[in-house]
């Protein structure tokens, strides 16, 4: 019997219309998300919070476009050594997705493919940005990437964690709200690395309970990038994430010159 795979179908709602404290109409902004999630064996320790945090995080979206009248376009890509795109720019009302298509896509195999996985879904999102922003110049367009991962890249030479910071920075001064996510390290060391702020690098557990809290504060932070608040994580989310953070060696800083795939942008 075959896997269960999501689906897109096309919701019937109503727009909900804004209003600002004057009472004029709040104009509609739009989001474009891009949520890359490691699926690697190591995520075994997740057991089933790494799966119920992706399928509550798309009931959250939708609301938050409805209740804060937000365009938002989504994009899933998970990753082992192999790397998969269950949603790519698809609006996030058209996204379907039950709990057990949600268990599929993120049962942990194979090995860590994550920085070439990062790099290159960073490298669409400023395309698709760039596009949106030209065919809507008097609309708000902001671009989010968050990338979880729970340990060391060990699929993705010759690529190192300097092409990642560089890909990161790139999008970064381009206005893209960028989120780490890191179960087993101390993510704000790991996550400076790679370029994210420390502001937006959240340590994560890797147990059930602790490492799903930390995925949901995840989603949290790019809800609000996503309303235009202000995505940065507070003491209280650190706190129910990974009071304890644990720390595993310093990513490897060699570089190989492959930062090519960062200024290029993938079709």
């Amino acid at each position: 019997m075959s896997s269960p795979q999501p689906t897109n179908k096309k919701l019937s709602c109503l727009g909900v219309v804004k209003l600002c404290k004057d009472n004029t109409v709040r104009p509609t902004s739009i989001a474009i998300i891009q949520s890359t999630r490691d699926r690697s064996g190591s995520m075994s320790s997740f057991q089933g919070s790494a799966a119920q945090s992706l399928y509550t995080s798309i009931i959250e979206h939708q609301q938050n476009s409805k209740d804060n009248n937000v365009k938002i376009t989504y994009s899933l890509t998970t990753f082992d050594d192999k790397v998969e795109y269950p949603f790519k720019n698809v609006d996030i009302h058209d996204v379907v997705l039950t709990e057990d298509e949600a268990v599929n896509l993120v049962e942990p195999r194979g090995l860590t493919r994550l920085y070439a996985t990062a790099i290159e879904d960073l490298a669409r999102l400023r395309k698709t940005v760039k596009k949106i922003k030209s065919e809507n110049p008097d609309t708000t367009i902001k671009g989010i990437f968050e990338l979880h991962t729970d340990g060391d890249d060990n699929k993705s030479q010759p690529l190192t964690s300097i092409d990642l910071n560089a890909a990161v920075t790139a999008a970064r001064s381009e206005g893209i709200v960028c989120i780490y996510a890191g179960a087993n390290q101390d993510a704000i060391t790991t996550g400076t690395s790679y370029g994210f702020s420390a502001s937006l690098s959240l340590t994560t557990d890797s147990t059930p309970t602790r490492g799903g809290e930390g995925l949901r504060m995840c989603s949290q932070a790019v809800m609000r990038a996503c309303s235009g608040m202000q995505p940065q994580f507070t003491q209280s989310e650190r706190n129910a994430s990974a009071p304890i953070p644990s720390i595993i060696p310093s990513p490897n800083t060699k570089t190989y010159g492959a930062a090519y795939l960062v200024m290029n942008p993938l079709d």
